[in-house]
Order: structure tokens, then sequence, then C-alpha cells
């Protein structure tokens, strides 16, 4: 299987960005302006920028990104504590599996 040349943390990192900063605050009625730009740390359940609809979304941003599905055993709050957490799990070739 070769290796998706799109599958880079930097060029994923910035996309989260982009859509936590400008994208999901439409989700729930905002404009970006209206909530305080997130960072790659800021903590997104602790800061209630991410819900279970903007998870989705995020969901599909990665899967884009890969080329590939998010495997259910990722889908859990400890993945996507943050933009940095999210990139460290996602922005890699895969190396370990839930088997």
């Amino acid at each position: 299987m070769s290796s998706n040349p799109n599958r880079d943390p930097e060029t994923l990192r910035r996309t989260l960005l982009t859509l936590v900063n400008e994208e999901l605050p439409r989700l729930h009625g905002r404009t970006p302006q209206d909530w305080p730009p997130v960072s790659s740390d800021t903590q997104l359940f602790e800061t209630g920028r991410l819900d279970s609809l903007s998870i989705l979304h995020l969901i599909g941003a990665i899967e884009d990104h890969t080329g590939q599905p998010v495997p259910d055993w990722l889908v859990s709050m400890k993945y996507f504590q943050s933009i940095e957490t999210i990139t460290q799990t996602f922005g890699h070739e895969p190396t370990h599996s839930n088997a």
C-alpha cells in the first residue's frame, strides 16, 4: 500500500485549525468572531468548542486528509482533546492498530 502524499501533519493541523476557528462556529449559529480563536493546544472539549456534531465534521476532515476512514476505536475524546492531539493521532502513517 503506498503512502498518501497528502498525509502531512502540518497540512492536517492547518486544515483543522481553519475548520474549528472558521467553519464550526457557523454550525452553532455564530460567526468566527464570536469565539476566541483556538490554537493547536487549546482543550477543545473543556472550552466548549467540540460537541458530537463538531466531531463528525472533524472526522470528515481527517478522512479527507488521510484518504482512509477513521477506525471506530479512535473516535474517543482521548484522541480529540486538542488540534495537536488530533494531529499526532491522525497526521502520520499508521503505525499501530487496535488488534
